[in-house]
């Protein structure tokens, strides 16, 4: 799938095993990698460092923090230098390997190092895979939640459903929030799958092109959220504020945010899911509300 416009193209590659896949498209950019990964994904990045290698690039491997933790401007201005220390230019690549938090800056790095350099993400979470690593939206945090970013796409997006089949249950569960919330905007198979199925079982080859072929519709005809695209932020106005306040994970403060926004979509515009939404989330062990403190 491609996202198209004003801004230089972006494909999104779903599959299995593309390890290979991306060592080959790497090879069609540069001839020069910075692999930015994190330690929970390093064994995966620095596989893919090796593949790259194997197809004639020089490739350096570079483990930023876990989480949100990565999204500072220290870590960004820490990369700056590493990019520094190594000549990069415009014409060498970076490629983010690892979930949403990190290829946020792994993109922000790349728009705003030498004015901007190509970037290539490899989701390693399906909350990346579904959402965070497509559609050009890059940002750190700066007192609050992703006030310092820019609009930019890389140049691809690989999703290997062979890694997302890996992943600990808990990590699917906080995807699903970003999926059902896909699913609840312009395509309800995708809540039906997780209606029918536990997260264990839910078919995530199935999800990931069905959501990302949403973010794609979305996301070419308003690129810069001057409109429409801002239905894709559906739960997360109140969701970011829990997420900031409460310490909680992306995942379970979007699930309430979405609560949220159902209720007061409910009083403003008649919604009806409502019941439909809280019964999916909850089916699936995501918080619907935020628990009272003593």
């Amino acid at each position: 799938m491609i996202f198209e416009g004003e801004e230089p193209v972006s494909q999104v590659v779903v599959g299995r095993t593309l390890t290979d896949e991306i060592a080959q498209a790497a090879a069609k950019t540069s001839t020069r990698a910075a692999i930015l990964t994190q330690p929970s994904t390093l064994p995966y990045g620095t596989a893919i460092a090796t593949a790259l290698q194997s197809v004639g690039l020089e490739t350096t491997c570079h483990t930023l923090p876990d989480g949100e933790e990565a999204k500072s401007l220290r870590v960004v201005e820490e990369t700056y230098r590493i990019l520094n220390r190594a000549a990069f230019t415009r014409g060498d690549l970076v490629i983010g390997v690892g979930g949403g938090a990190l290829t946020d800056v792994a993109g922000f790095v790349a728009a705003t190092y030498l004015r901007g350099v190509p970037v290539m993400y490899v989701a390693t979470t399906l909350l990346g895979a579904v959402d965070a690593s497509i559609g050009g939206k890059t940002a750190v945090n700066v007192d609050g939640k992703n006030l310092a970013g820019v609009f930019a796409h890389p140049t691809m997006v690989f999703s290997d459903i062979d890694v997302l089949d890996t992943l600990p249950h808990r990590l699917k569960v906080l995807g699903a929030a970003e999926a059902v919330k896909t699913g609840f905007i312009q395509d309800m198979e995708i809540v039906e799958a997780y209606e029918a199925s536990p997260v264990k079982a839910v078919d995530l080859e199935f999800i990931v092109n069905r959501s990302v072929a949403v973010k794609v519709d979305v996301v070419n005809g308003d690129f810069t959220e001057q409109g429409r695209r801002a239905i894709l932020n559906y739960g997360h106005t109140v969701g970011h504020a829990i997420e900031t306040a409460c310490g909680m994970t992306h995942g379970e403060a979007v699930a309430i945010g979405m609560v949220a926004a159902g209720a007061a979509s409910r009083a403003a515009m008649g919604f009806t899911g409502g019941m439909r939404q809280t019964d999916v989330l909850g089916k699936h062990g995501l918080p619907r509300r935020v628990a009272p403190t003593a």
